[in-house]
């Protein structure tokens, strides 16, 4: 079958009446942020009806374009029956496989060096507690053994002492705290100490 994007106007498209696909009003918000931050890059998968064109895949893309006022939007015409529409239905919905969980959280980090957690947030379909547990999560490439390591040896002179003020954003502060916490686990007593060993051991591997 060979494909071919043709654009369709908004009003000339109608959902079908046996989409299970269910999506919350949060969700939808993000669909909707979605199309104005990178455009309308999926397009959706339709049959001719008589005079409309009825949406076998792509129904919540559909009401995100009337939204924000598009007038026409991209779609893949298919020429089938009941039985073939309502199979794609299902099969465009949830047979994409599901990510690894270690590749998505490495993913998700190396995006929020770049962008803000608000615009993660905006655009991601994930919650803002998710993104900061896939944020501060450092398993796939932070070895937390390796911190289990003798104390410094305290130097009998007096040591010297300076003041650093970060301003960060309380996302990342929550991360930060969140990391010297699990440090102060294995014994570390002071804030200062953890963060310390934090920085050492992320030199070590640089």
């Amino acid at each position: 079958m060979k494909l071919e994007v043709v654009y369709i106007p908004v009003d000339q498209l109608v959902p079908n009446p046996w989409n299970p696909n269910k999506m919350s009003d949060e969700m939808l918000r993000k669909e909707i942020d979605s199309i104005k931050e990178f455009g309308f890059v999926d397009p959706i998968h339709c049959r001719a009806m008589d005079e409309v064109f009825q949406i076998i895949d792509g129904e919540h893309r559909w009401i995100g374009a009337k939204a924000i006022g598009m007038d026409e939007i991209p779609c893949i015409v298919l020429t089938v029956d009941d039985v073939v529409a309502e199979q794609l239905t299902i099969v465009l919905n949830d047979l994409r496989g599901k990510p690894d969980e270690a590749k998505l959280a490495a993913l998700v980090r190396d995006l929020s060096t770049r962008r803000s957690m608000l615009d993660l947030e905006r655009v991601l379909p994930y919650k803002r507690e998710k993104l900061a547990e896939m944020i501060a999560e450092r398993k796939a490439d932070f070895d937390w053994d390796a911190l289990k390591r003798p104390k410094i040896e305290e130097k009998p002179e007096v040591a010297q002492w300076v003041e650093r003020i970060y301003r960060l954003p309380i996302d990342a502060a929550q991360v930060i705290d969140g990391a010297i916490s699990k440090v102060k686990e294995d014994g570390v007593n002071d804030d200062w100490k953890a963060l310390e060993l934090i920085c050492a051991d992320f030199m070590a591997g640089a």
